[in-house]
């Protein structure tokens, strides 16, 4: 008996310490839910205003021909003056005709760029930025290769723009959405992290990540701070040199971008090593320990609450954790952690729910959730064994994809 007392302990602990990111993540759906009710009304009373903003969109291309064109297309389509914005694809280290693709469509800029030691889309970017020096743009994009936007994506991050924002994060979500099982899976995973959990940052006075595609920086950030993020996740790099300095980024759900994704498990593999693998380099409870000092010091609920998203778990981790904490007090028969476990269990369906009542997902996405566990799996795999892996943390490996 005092081993099974001594275990109900244990888990009881375990639960309560799971407990707090599922209660942090429960409280940013809430403010989604509500944020969005108001962003609504706003939409409804606003008046339309004269676009003000120059905009650069850059675009950071590696041997992308089959893919380029789509999103070159998308944007000749953009409700914004022609002459407030210019299109330059960076062909960089390219071995294909990018580059000669890019420039037969008008009002494209291309600029080649060949560096066999420094690679990878970071680097691709502080060299334009140096390029485009001269150039008088007040805002820049950045969009990935293979992604498509909405006409009026440049007129809502004006409108965020001239409301004083210096930093914004388009929706970044998933363009062939209901192409197999693993679109379906990688669509709701993508609407939490990019569009549940900043829209409800955003909702209580924080700041968004920065997920590289669709972000759009003013020219007075990068001056104030240069852009030094060279590693793989580059826009997470940069995002939390933002967040370490109080600085805050606009979540703007009406500009979306969708990227085509991989449709099997196999084809996910390099895309998965490489967002589990692009970790900051410094230890994530390094950085939390950072924010919360200069977080209490300098009273800045945007550092605290930065520290609460770097800390959050992957959700596959957290399902999995709850899973076997509900396996397990079955098994000790203990009602406290019985009803804690089924607590737990609540609000991670309450915050996945959130995700499919804000996009009104169709009957297909609902179906792929039978083929959840799998992934969840997957997910696990490439998070504790691929990831740790040297091989895959030191550069960008481009996605296989199905032409």
């Amino acid at each position: 008996m005092n081993i099974l007392h001594f275990l109900s302990w244990i888990l009881l602990v375990a639960e309560i310490c799971i407990a707090l990111p599922i209660a942090y993540l429960c409280i940013l759906s809430i403010s989604a839910l509500i944020t969005t009710q108001k962003r609504k009304r706003q939409v409804h009373h606003t008046e339309k205003k004269t676009p003000q903003t120059n905009f650069a969109i850059l675009i950071p291309a590696h041997n992308e021909e089959m893919i380029l064109s789509k999103l070159l297309d998308s944007l000749a389509q953009l409700d914004y003056p022609q002459e407030l914005y210019t299109t330059y694809v960076i062909a960089d280290n390219c071995t294909d005709t990018t580059a000669s693709l890019a420039q037969q469509f008008d009002r494209v800029q291309v600029y080649e760029r060949f560096n066999e030691k420094e690679r990878g889309k970071g680097y691709a970017l502080n060299w334009i930025w140096q390029q485009l020096a001269d150039k008088q743009h007040d805002a820049y994009v950045v969009l990935d290769a293979d992604s498509v936007v909405v006409p009026t994506f440049l007129s809502a991050m004006d409108n965020e723009l001239a409301q004083g924002a210096l930093a914004l994060q388009a929706c970044n979500t998933v363009l062939n959405i209901t192409e197999s099982p693993s679109t379906v899976l990688r669509w709701i995973a993508l609407t939490l992290i990019n569009h549940v959990r900043p829209l409800g940052r955003n909702g209580i006075g924080s700041t968004s990540t920065l997920t590289g595609n669709g972000m759009c920086l003013s020219h007075t950030i990068l001056t104030r701070y240069p852009w030094q993020a060279f590693g793989i996740a580059e826009d997470y790099q940069y995002y939390l040199t933002l967040a370490q300095n109080g600085e805050r980024v606009r979540y703007v759900p009406e500009a979306v971008v969708r990227s085509q994704m991989p449709i099997t498990f196999a084809q996910m593999r390099t895309q998965d090593v490489r967002w589990e693998a692009a970790a900051p380099q410094q230890s994530s409870w390094q950085i939390a320990s950072q924010l919360l000092k200069t977080g209490l010091q300098t009273r800045s609920f945007i550092r605290i609450e930065a520290m609460l998203e770097l800390l959050t778990p992957p959700l596959s981790f957290m399902v999995a954790s709850c899973s076997l904490a509900f396996i397990a007090s079955l098994l000790l028969r203990s009602p406290l952690e019985i009803i804690l476990s089924i607590a737990l269990l609540s609000g991670l369906v309450g915050y996945i729910a959130t995700a499919l009542y804000l996009l009104r997902a169709p009957k297909a996405v609902y179906k792929a959730l039978l083929h959840a566990p799998g992934f969840i799996v997957w997910k696990l795999w490439v998070y504790f064994v691929l990831s740790r892996s040297r091989k895959h943390t030191g550069e960008w490996v481009r996605t296989v994809r199905t032409s």
